[in-house]
């Protein structure tokens, strides 16, 4: 498992990333870089066979998305450890549940091993990049945790290590059904080459994949 301290996991400046929204292929390029570490103490202690949650941390939210005038963006690189033995569940965005499949798209009473972090998967000082996630305003720039206690005894002093590269980013232009459209005419052709995968990039995952409960019989 790749941690915290493998600096080429991390995005840098220099880099160009990409994103789908709706129908549409975004392309950016990391302009600026800064570093941010926030221990969160759960709020409460949690009884056995108990879930606390959804819990919304205040200070985990991006202010400031894509500036027209400036051209520039920002987006969170976000992972984060576990201490304590409980099953940590995400909804990012704080309505949409994520890491479920289909058959067992969130936990239940009957079934909470699904869709969950341990701390043997991310310890709390050693974070890996199992965790990872994106985020970005609109659509994720808050997130929401739920956490459930598996353990015989009251789970006490559970926390969470949330390590975060924040990201400023230029916008190079966008590809929808082919069509490439740059925000100038200087990105012109690196947004050709970037679509042509001439130049290396980092596609991102903002929004889940999602798939249906039910599947068709027979598949």
């Amino acid at each position: 498992m790749t941690d915290w301290k493998d600096w080429s996991s991390w995005l840098v400046e220099g880099y160009y990333v990409s994103y789908m929204r709706d129908s549409q292929r975004f392309y950016e390029k990391v302009i600026q870089r800064d570093f941010a570490h926030y221990e969160y103490d759960w709020y409460e202690d949690i009884a056995v066979g108990a879930t606390s949650g959804p819990v919304v941390p205040d200070y985990l939210e991006i202010t400031k998305g894509y500036d027209r005038s400036t051209n520039t963006n920002q987006l969170w690189q976000l992972i984060f450890g576990i201490y304590g033995q409980a099953y940590i569940y995400i909804e990012l965005p704080t309505d949409l549940h994520r890491h479920g499949i289909p058959k067992f798209a969130k936990p239940n009473t009957v079934l909470r091993r699904v869709s969950h972090f341990e701390e043997w998967m991310s310890p709390f000082y050693e974070p890996t990049f199992i965790t990872e996630h994106f985020m970005m305003r609109p659509e994720t720039f808050r997130i929401g945790l739920d956490a459930y206690n598996p353990e015989p005894i009251v789970l006490r002093d559970l926390k969470l290590n949330f390590m975060i590269a924040k990201l400023e980013t230029e916008r190079l232009g966008t590809v929808e059904s082919g069509n490439q459209k740059a925000t100038v005419p200087r990105w012109e052709e690196a947004l050709d080459k970037l679509h042509r995968g001439v130049l290396p990039c980092r596609n991102l995952t903002l929004m889940p994949v999602r798939a249906p409960v039910e599947s068709v019989a027979g598949e």
